[in-house]
């Protein structure tokens, strides 16, 4: 009987996994910022949908989030390439900027074989993450390049997510300006890279393979590195990447996300 259990179990896991996982950026505004959108795996980038460019300088802090969508474990790859290159799926992996983790309830009880309760113990509105090691929230901070030309930039966020093979995608388009094109950027050093849970999905080389790091500059005077001002408050803090109750599969997730529907 305890054989036949698990088994109805495990096959219950996959079909979920199979027809309920999905993600995307909600921090900041993404192409397409509904709440009731479904996710994308043929990318690079979900299409155009009533979606915002959002304004930034160059040295800012953002948030980058995204909802769990009752799932966790998994790994996140952010880059970032001039609009017009939106389309080119080579470019992005030439210009990444950090590796960091999809998410995780880590809460005791709270999360087994890549499913949790949305919002999984996601990080609120007005928090932030602010330390290197604090990565399994469904979100990271990123400091804007000092050495972009003015114009707009597309930030794509390509994650695996649970137990499912295949990437999602999701893309945010920045309108930078204040930074100065004619600095020097070159870096040998490895893409900052997190170490993350993962769960029944694939390793992380998945999205890993064939990248570089981007010829970035997040300090006035140099190279720097993209989390080392990683206490500074981000420009959109107030953000909540977790949306809403009306994608978690629990009653419970109305006392978590107090005001949110």
């Amino acid at each position: 009987m305890a054989f036949h259990k698990r088994v109805i179990l495990l096959l219950f896991v996959v079909l979920f996994n199979e027809a309920e996982s999905h993600s995307w950026v909600s921090c900041p505004r993404s192409f397409d910022p509904s709440p009731y959108r479904g996710g994308n795996q043929v990318g690079p980038c979900e299409k155009w949908y009533h979606g915002v460019v959002n304004p930034v300088k160059a040295g800012d802090r953002i948030k980058v989030g995204w909802t769990s969508n009752n799932h966790g474990g998994g790994y996140v790859r952010l880059a970032l390439v001039p609009e017009s290159e939106v389309n080119n799926r080579e470019a992005y992996k030439k210009n990444v900027l950090k590796f960091t983790c999809y998410g995780h309830d880590q809460r005791p009880g709270r999360y087994a074989y890549g499913d949790c309760k949305h919002p999984c113990n996601a990080r609120p509105g007005c928090e932030y993450q602010s330390e290197k090691e604090d990565v399994e929230r469904y979100d990271t901070t990123l400091t804007i390049p000092y050495n972009l030309k003015d114009g707009v930039y597309v930030l794509q966020w390509i994650s695996l997510v649970g137990n499912i093979k295949e990437p999602y995608y999701s893309c945010v388009k920045l309108k930078v300006s204040g930074g100065n094109p004619n600095m020097n950027c070159h870096c040998s050093d490895p893409i900052p890279t997190a170490k993350c849970h993962r769960s029944g999905g694939p390793a992380m080389d998945v999205i890993s393979k064939g990248t570089r790091r981007g010829k970035f500059c997040f300090r006035k005077d140099g190279v720097g590195h993209v989390d080392e001002n990683i206490r500074q408050v981000p420009i959109n803090v107030d953000c909540d990447p977790r949306i809403t109750c009306q994608l978690s599969i629990w009653d419970g997730c109305k006392n978590e996300l107090t005001g949110i529907e």
